[in-house]
C-alpha cells in the first residue's frame, strides 16, 4: 500500500479507536507533508457523543515544567484541581466531570495513554497521565464526556475517558534543549533529539526531563517536587503495516500538600497547616511538609502492529508492559506496641489485635506503655510510615476492523494481568530531636499483601452508513476477577467478581450540510469494584459495581473560520461507592487505620446538563475559545439517614425525634465537589514569530461536602492565565536552526480559591506563578 494511503487510514483508525496514529499537529505536517490529514476541531469529532480536544494555543497557556493534566482545564465540563503550583503532586490532585470526579476517595472517569490503559488513577498504586508523558511531547488530549468509545480500555471509565495522545517523530533530525525557571526555585531542563529517516521507513526520538520545584506554599524546608521523565518512540512504515514503538520512564518523588477546612480557608488561604521548620517536638513536625511525601517509579512500553490484511480488512494488535514501584511517607508523633495472644511483642502483623501506641521509652530502651509512668530519664520516640506499592501489569488490546458496503464493523477485546503488592511498615525515627532520618530496618510490618486482577473486555460494534446519516450500534462486556492473597496471615484471603453485564451502545449523526450536523448517543459504562475493597474487613460480598447510563444530543458546526458544539447530556448513575478519607472536617490522620478512611455505598446520582464550545478565528491571527458548562448533579436517593443502635433500633435525640445520621446522604442535594457553572474564555494572538494569550475561568460557587446534608459553599473563582511567546526559524548556516522564548504567568490575578478536594477537605490554589522557557533547535 502506498504511503499516502496508508496515512490516510491510520487516521481513519486513530478517530475512530482513539489510538495512537500520525496526529494532526505541526509534527505530523513536518514527518509526511504529502499526506493530506484532516484538523481535529477542538469542538470535537464527527460522532455520535460529545468529545472535544485540545490544540496548540491550550499547550501555550501551561510551562512545560506542568502536569500534562492542566491540558484539559479549559474543555467543557472538566475541573481540573492542583495543589502545587505545577501539578506536582499526585495526592492533591483532583478532576470532576459530570458530576464524576479522580480524587482520593473516588475514580470515576478513565485514563488511557495513546489509547492504553494507565492502570487506575487512585493514589494507591495508581498512575495519572503526568507519569507516562511530558508536555512537548503530547500531541493532544481528547475527551469523551460521559460516553467514550466502546473500544476504551478502562475500568474507570463511569463518566468518560480522556485520553493523552503522544506526537510522531519528525521526519528530519533535529535536537531541542529547553530550560524553565520560575517561581518556587522552579527549573527544568528538557531534551529531545529526533533521528529523522533512517533506513527509508522508520523514524524515531528520545527526550529526556529533569524538573525540580518547591512547595509553593511556605520557604525554605516546606518541601519540593523532583522529577526525572524519559520517552522514547519509534514509528516505522511498511508496505501493509505500521509498527510504534513507545517506552516512557518516570522517577518522581513529591512532598504533599494537605487539605484545609473551608473555615481554615477563610482563616488563612495561604496556608495548608504544614509547616517548614523542624522543632524538635514530633506533635509538632508530624505535619513539617517534607515528612509528607509521594515516591514513584513507573516505566511503561508497549508495541503497536497496525496492517491491512486486505483492502477493507485492518488488525491492529498492542501488547503493553507496566511496572510501577512507589511509596507513601507519614511521620506518626509515637511508636506501636504489637501483642500476640500469649502477651509476645510481634513485628508482623496486628497479632491479638492490641495496638498499644507510646511515646517515650526508658533508659534501657524498652517502650513506656503507662499513660501515668514516671517519664524521668524518658526519651521520646516517633516513627516513620512507609506504605510501599509495586504493580506489574501485561496486557494486549486488539481489533479487527472490516469495511463493506456502508458498514463498518469492529470486533475488539482488552486483556490484563494485573499483580499488585500493597505493605506497611513502620521504622524509628533515630533522633526526634535533630531530624526525620529514620532506621532502614523497620520495627513493624503492619500489612503485606498481595492483590491479583484479571480483566477480560470483548465489544462488537456496527457503524452503518446511509448518505447524510450514520448509525452506531455496539455492545460490550467485562469480566473481572479481583484476590487478595495475605502474606502474612495464612488463610487470611479474599475474592470478588466484578464482571458486568451486556452494555449496549447506539447514537447517530446526521449531516444537515457541508456545516451543520445533529447527533445523538446512548450508553451503558461500568466500573469494575477495584482490589482496594478488599483491603478492608467490611463486608464487600453485597457491594455491586457501579454503573451509569449515559445519553448526549448535540449539535455541532464547522465553518472556515468558526467551529462550535452544543451538548445536552442526561447521566443515571447507580451503586455509587466512595471513600472516606480521615482528615476531612479538621481531624487528622488516623495512622494505624489500614486504609485511611472507610468505604460507604451512597447511593445515586442523576445530572444533567449543558456543554458548549466555540472556536473563532474572527481575524487572520486573532482568536477566541470559550466552553460552558452548566450541570446539575444530585443524589438520587436518601441512604442511611437515621442512626441505628446495636440492635437495630432507632436512636432518639434529645428532644425525642429520629436522631439524623451525620453521615446520611439526602435525595436532591447536590453531589459533593462538582462544579455546576463554569465559563472559560481564551484570547489568542499567533503570527509568524509572536505568539500570545490571555485565558479565565470563572466557577461559580458549589457545595464541598454532601454528609448529613449539604454544607461548605466553595467560594466562586475567577483564575487568569496569560502568556507570551517569540518563535523563529533560522537558516541552516546559522547556529541554531530555530529558537522559542515564552513567558507564562499562572493566575495572573493571585485569585486566593480552592482547587478541589474531597468530603470536607480541600486543597488550596496556588498563587500567581511565573515561568520562563527558551528552547533551542539545532
Amino acid at each position: 500500500m502506498a504511503l499516502h494511503h496508508k496515512h490516510l487510514l491510520a487516521l481513519a483508525v486513530s478517530s475512530a479507536l482513539g489510538l495512537s496514529a500520525p496526529v494532526v499537529a505541526e509534527e505530523v505536517a513536518a514527518a509526511a507533508a504529502e499526506q493530506e490529514v484532516e484538523v481535529l476541531a477542538i469542538t470535537g469529532k464527527r460522532i455520535s457523543y460529545a468529545n472535544n480536544s485540545t490544540d496548540e494555543a491550550i499547550k501555550n497557556t501551561k510551562a512545560p515544567i506542568g502536569n500534562v493534566l492542566d491540558l484539559v482545564s479549559q474543555l467543557p465540563g472538566i475541573s481540573i484541581g492542583q495543589g502545587d503550583a505545577f501539578g506536582g503532586d499526585d495526592w492533591s490532585t483532583t478532576i470532576s466531570m459530570r458530576g464524576f470526579n479522580v480524587n482520593l476517595n473516588e475514580q470515576q472517569l478513565g485514563i488511557t495513554i495513546d489509547g492504553l490503559p494507565n492502570g487506575g488513577s487512585g493514589y494507591g498504586g495508581g498512575s495519572k497521565a503526568n507519569r507516562y508523558l511530558d508536555t512537548e511531547n503530547t500531541a493532544y488530549v481528547e475527551v469523551g464526556q460521559g460516553t467514550s468509545d466502546i473500544a476504551s480500555a478502562s475500568l474507570d471509565a463511569l463518566g468518560g475517558t480522556l485520553n493523552f495522545v503522544s506526537n510522531n517523530p519528525l521526519a528530519e533530525e533535529n535536537l531541542s534543549v529547553g530550560i524553565t525557571g520560575g517561581d518556587h526555585n522552579a527549573r527544568r531542563y528538557y531534551t529531545r533529539f529526533d533521528t529523522g529517516q533512517i533506513a527509508g521507513n522508520t523514524t524515531a526520538y528520545v527526550s529526556l526531563s529533569d524538573s525540580f520545584n518547591n512547595r509553593w506554599i511556605g520557604s525554605g524546608s516546606n518541601g519540593f517536587t523532583d522529577r526525572l521523565h524519559g520517552e522514547v518512540k519509534t514509528v516505522t512504515e511498511l508496505d501493509n503495516t505500521t509498527i510504534t514503538v513507545r517506552f516512557s520512564y518516570d522517577d518522581t518523588e513529591e512532598d504533599n500538600y494537605n487539605t484545609v477546612s473551608l473555615a481554615q480557608f477563610f482563616e488563612n488561604p495561604e496556608w495548608d497547616r504544614l509547616t517548614n521548620v523542624w522543632t524538635g517536638n514530633p506533635d509538632i513536625d508530624q505535619n513539617f511538609a517534607e515528612v509528607w511525601s509521594t515516591l514513584r517509579e513507573n516505566s511503561f512500553s508497549y508495541v503497536k502492529v497496525d496492517t491491512d490484511l486486505t483492502d477493507s480488512l485492518n488488525l491492529t494488535v498492542t501488547p503493553y508492559v507496566h511496572m510501577q514501584s512507589g511509596r507513601g511517607d507519614w511521620m506518626p508523633p509515637y511508636q506501636v506496641y504489637v501483642e500476640d495472644a500469649a502477651g509476645n511483642r510481634v513485628s508482623r502483623g496486628t497479632g491479638n489485635g492490641t495496638l498499644t501506641p507510646y511515646q517515650y521509652v526508658n533508659a534501657a530502651g524498652q517502650p513506656i506503655l503507662d499513660p501515668n509512668a514516671d517519664l524521668t530519664g524518658a526519651t521520646r520516640v516517633s516513627s516513620y510510615r512507609h506504605t510501599h506499592y509495586e504493580k506489574d501489569r501485561y496486557g494486549l488490546t486488539s481489533e479487527l476492523k472490516w469495511a463493506m458496503d456502508n458498514h463498518e464493523l469492529r470486533l475488539g477485546a482488552w486483556l490484563e494481568q494485573q499483580d499488585r503488592d500493597e505493605s506497611r511498615d513502620w521504622h524509628n525515627v533515630i533522633d526526634p530531636k535533630q531530624y526525620h532520618y529514620f532506621d532502614n530496618q523497620p520495627y513493624w510490618v503492619h500489612y503485606d499483601r498481595t492483590y491479583e486482577t484479571d480483566t477480560q473486555k470483548i465489544y462488537l460494534q456496527d457503524q452503518i452508513s446511509w448518505n447524510d446519516l450514520t448509525v452506531t450500534l455496539g455492545v460490550k462486556q467485562f469480566y473481572v476477577d479481583v484476590s487478595r492473597k495475605d502474606n502474612i496471615v495464612a488463610g487470611n484471603e479474599g475474592k470478588l467478581d466484578s464482571g458486568s453485564d451486556l452494555l449496549p451502545s447506539l447514537g447517530f449523526v446526521y449531516r444537515l450540510n457541508e456545516s451543520y450536523e445533529v447527533f445523538a448517543g446512548y450508553a451503558e459504562n461500568f466500573k469494575a469494584i477495584s482490589d482496594a475493597i478488599l483491603e478492608t474487613d467490611q463486608d464487600f460480598a453485597n457491594l455491586e459495581a457501579e454503573t451509569a447510563e449515559n445519553i448526549d444530543l448535540g449539535l455541532r458546526y464547522f465553518g472556515d473560520d468558526l467551529s462550535l458544539s452544543l451538548t445536552y447530556y442526561d447521566v443515571q448513575f447507580d451503586n455509587r461507592i466512595t471513600f472516606l478519607q480521615p482528615g476531612a472536617n479538621g481531624a487528622g490522620p488516623d495512622y494505624l487505620n489500614e486504609l485511611d478512611g472507610t468505604y460507604v455505598n451512597v447511593g445515586g446520582i442523576e445530572s444533567n446538563g449543558l456543554e458548549a464550545s466555540l472556536n473563532w478565528e474572527f481575524t487572520p491571527g486573532w482568536s477566541l475559545y470559550s466552553a460552558l458548562t452548566s450541570n446539575n448533579a444530585e443524589y438520587s436517593q436518601s441512604i442511611n439517614t437515621l442512626v441505628l443502635d446495636q440492635d437495630g433500633n432507632v436512636v432518639l435525640d434529645p428532644d425525642g425525634q429520629p436522631a439524623i445520621n451525620p453521615a446520611a446522604i439526602f435525595a436532591g442535594d447536590k453531589v459533593a465537589g462538582s462544579p455546576e457553572t463554569m465559563l472559560s474564555l481564551s484570547l489568542r494572538y499567533q503570527g509568524e514569530a509572536y505568539r500570545a494569550g490571555l485565558t479565565a475561568k470563572r466557577t461559580d460557587t458549589y457545595f464541598g461536602a454532601a454528609l448529613g446534608g449539604n454544607k461548605d459553599e466553595i467560594p466562586a473563582s475567577t483564575v487568569m492565565d496569560f502568556y507570551v511567546g517569540y518563535s523563529k526559524d533560522l537558516s541552516s548556516n546559522d547556529m541554531f536552526k530555530g529558537i522559542d522564548l515564552s513567558l507564562v504567568l499562572n493566575n495572573l490575578n493571585d485569585e486566593d480559591y480552592l482547587a478541589g478536594g474531597q468530603e470536607g477537605a480541600y486543597y488550596l490554589g496556588a498563587e500567581r506563578t511565573a515561568t520562563v522557557t527558551l528552547k533551542l533547535d539545532f
